[in-house]
């Protein structure tokens, strides 16, 4: 029982490893049942009594690999920076990062982002995990120009646009760092104390 049940195990990760071998390649409207199975050596019907739609399979393979492979920033990253500007600066490092590494992926996937179910559960997901690092990076601060701010410049279309201008990861991580953290203390003083 016990060597009949690792073995279906094994067949599953074999067919996910495929379907991510397959999702890399082709995007997620490239990754059909067939091709899996051929991919992964295994009958349709293998895959089909795994995955009993393309849903499933897609979903195993965004939670299971794809996620894993990206590396989305958590809180851990404001871990040793209690002030606004070590977190405004370790979250700007930590994004900016993430959008280097992904940028494969977003170029592959597209519109399938949006338009893939599971791709479009996973987007939803991370940009809710992106605002809740946004505020934490803000705890403290109520200014609703600094959110909108620090939205913008801590951003996928921000960090290309730095990218291309010949700034490497790190400069662009300075200068929107720098601005935010001068925007912060500039409002702070007009403010006066809270």
């Amino acid at each position: 029982m016990q060597r009949r049940a690792a073995q279906v195990a094994q067949t599953r990760a074999r067919i996910v490893d495929a379907a991510f071998e397959v999702f890399t390649e082709h995007g997620a409207r490239g990754t059909t049942m067939a091709e899996v199975a051929r991919v992964a050596d295994v009958s349709p019907a293998t895959v089909s009594n795994h995955f009993a739609t393309p849903d499933l399979l897609l979903e195993a393979v965004v939670v299971g690999r794809l996620t894993t492979d990206i590396r989305v920033p958590d809180p851990s990253i404001f871990i040793g920076a209690p002030s606004l500007d070590g977190r405004v600066r370790n979250l700007t490092a930590a994004m900016f990062g993430f959008f280097d590494r992904t940028q494969r992926w977003f170029d592959l996937l597209g519109a399938e982002l949006t338009e893939v179910p599971a791709l479009a559960r996973a987007q939803a997901d991370y940009w809710r995990a992106v605002q809740g690092l946004y505020a934490e990076a803000l705890a403290g601060n109520q200014d609703e120009f600094l959110a909108r701010t620090t939205a913008g410049l801590v951003h996928p279309a921000t960090f290309t646009a730095l990218r291309a201008t010949g700034l490497s990861v790190q400069e662009a991580t300075d200068v929107v760092a720098d601005s935010i953290t001068h925007q912060a203390r500039k409002n702070a003083h007009y403010l006066g104390p809270r």
